[in-house]
């Protein structure tokens, strides 16, 4: 039987999104069928339950035990990712793991969860979608032909007016740990707190759980590229910000975050964010011999409308970018390569170098210091 089992591992905003694209999915004719839910709030996973008729489990593991899973789809919060990943490829799965990879307390783990992918031979694929859109494939084009000589630096940012990111809906306010909640299930290797309506339904408000802007948001933005520029796990890593905006209530990470990367490769990586104004500006990537702008990039994932070149001698020429559904596409990448054991577009090698910049900004933020990657040891220090 060619027809793939898969499962879903959190059925939240996110997890429900996966859920209906992989619908579609299916709809276009993979031969592939959602076989099985979980998640730590029992009203989401019976919902989700009946919307794609599939079996509901209260925990994790004992959908992993189920021979009809062969893929899960991990979207719980951050700080779950990898624990339930590597539970999943040790049973025998292969896993579709939203982003970031890991939380970013979590490095040890996440080498960990690399290690364990290659030894168990599992495909994996990162949920950084935007290595599945064609648009960032022409950039890789333009810059390995030498249209702006060698990369040098690169600006980018994320920028939104509101914070409801972070300070997610509170589905019920008088939901209540044990039968409705498995508040244990969601805290994982947290710190042990009383449980909180706020801390499970708003989760990213909360450094136990989340990063904020840096691991939130800088995904999206620093993925790209990574990937058009061919680059591994950066230098040194600096960042500043905080809670500029959102003083009013229990935030914890910051609404404000600029970091900056500096790789082997003598390149610097220049990522601001703010979440108190969503005015644009437009992505630069500078060469000795030119600069690469794209134009519109709204969705980072979907791509942009257009690329420019700007030369150093010559005339500028305007690149069509595109756009495209490119969670649907990352899907598709990942379903065909679970049959042909292919890597996937951002497998786990991948996603340990984009969550180990990511990692070494929030450190660096939150120790005031500087991040240092040590290459030979694959440590970061501070």
């Amino acid at each position: 039987n060619d027809r793939i089992g898969i499962g879903f591992i959190g059925v939240g905003s996110r997890g429900m999104s996966h859920v209906n694209t992989v619908k579609r999915v299916i709809a276009g004719g993979e031969a592939a069928q959602i076989v099985a839910v979980n998640d730590a709030y029992s009203y989401r996973r019976e919902e989700a339950a009946k919307q794609c008729g599939a079996k509901v489990y209260t925990r994790h593991r004992e959908l992993l035990a189920d021979p009809a899973v062969d893929v899960v789809c991990i979207a719980t919060p951050d700080r779950l990712h990898v624990p339930q990943a590597l539970d999943a490829i040790r049973a025998g799965k292969d896993v579709y793991c939203e982003k970031p990879m890991g939380h970013w307390s979590q490095f040890k783990l996440s080498k960990q969860f690399v290690e364990e992918t290659r030894r168990l031979n599992r495909v994996v694929q990162i949920g950084n979608q935007g290595n599945s859109s064609p648009a960032w494939k022409k950039v890789n084009e333009l810059i390995q032909k030498g249209a702006i000589g060698r990369v040098q630096h690169v600006e980018a940012g994320f920028y939104r007016d509101g914070d409801w990111g972070e300070r997610m809906p509170i589905s019920d306010p008088e939901a209540k740990p044990g039968v409705e909640i498995d508040w244990e299930a969601f805290l994982g290797d947290a710190p042990k707190v009383p449980f909180s309506v706020q801390r499970f339904f708003s989760w990213r408000k909360y450094l136990d759980y989340a990063g904020g802007p840096c691991t939130d948001l800088f995904p999206h933005v620093l993925t790209p590229f990574v990937s058009a520029l061919g680059l591994k796990s950066p230098s040194l890593a600096v960042a500043s910000g905080g809670i500029f905006k959102y003083t009013t209530y229990d935030r914890e990470v910051p609404d404000t975050f600029n970091l900056c990367l500096d790789y082997p490769e003598k390149l610097s990586i220049m990522l601001v964010c703010t979440l108190s104004n969503g005015y644009h500006t437009e992505p630069a990537i500078r060469g000795d011999e030119g600069t690469l702008t794209l134009q519109n990039p709204a969705e980072w994932a979907s791509g942009f409308d257009s690329i420019t070149l700007w030369p150093r001698k010559g005339e500028k020429k305007v690149v069509p970018g595109g756009r495209l559904d490119a969670t649907y596409a990352h899907w598709q990448n990942f379903l065909n390569c679970v049959r042909t054991r292919e890597k996937p577009v951002s497998d786990v090698e991948f996603g340990l170098h984009v969550q180990t910049a990511l990692n070494m900004g929030l450190l660096a933020f939150l120790n005031k210091k500087v991040a240092q990657f040590d290459s030979g040891m694959k440590e970061i220090t501070l």
